[in-house]
């Protein structure tokens, strides 16, 4: 059924979308254009919405590769760079970019994977405390930096 610009629930029935198309659409009416990054098992979904979109996805060969150049587009746009890395050390390895551009008021979007909260058994790395290591913290249910 094609979409009348009518607001959801109002008598017609609406698509789902995926939570990476969400993503994807969310940084694309934010004006993104380049997402850098090391595509795996998380957030392989995303790096294929956000190209479906539009946003070019440059793959790199590291995470703190990814970091630096997604930080330098945010030096020289003024808009965000993005940076999609994998849990545990891919997010690790993307601290050097991040603390980067914390440091130079560049702006930057990371955004990581991660594994199941309801994990039983400890092992895995994706489990490592991502959010806590990258200096962020919560407030109203949203991750900010500090």
């Amino acid at each position: 059924m094609a979409s009348n610009g009518a607001a959801p629930g109002a008598g017609e029935v609406q698509g789902t979308l995926s939570g990476a198309e969400v993503i994807a659409q969310s940084l694309k009416n934010q004006n993104v254009e380049y997402m850098f990054g090391i595509v795996g098992i998380p957030v392989t979904e995303i790096a294929v919405a956000a190209q479906a979109v539009g946003i070019k996805y440059i793959g790199m060969r590291n995470e703190q590769a990814a970091s630096y150049a997604a930080s330098a587009v945010g030096y020289l746009t003024g808009r965000p760079g993005v940076c999609l890395v994998v849990s545990g050390p891919g997010l690790v390895h993307a601290l050097a970019g991040m603390a980067n551009a914390n440091m130079n008021c560049w702006p930057l979007l990371v955004v990581g994977g991660s594994s199941d909260t309801n994990q039983e058994m400890m092992g895995a790395f994706q489990e490592f405390p991502q959010a806590l290591v990258a200096g962020l913290q919560k407030t109203r249910g949203i991750l900010w930096a500090r």
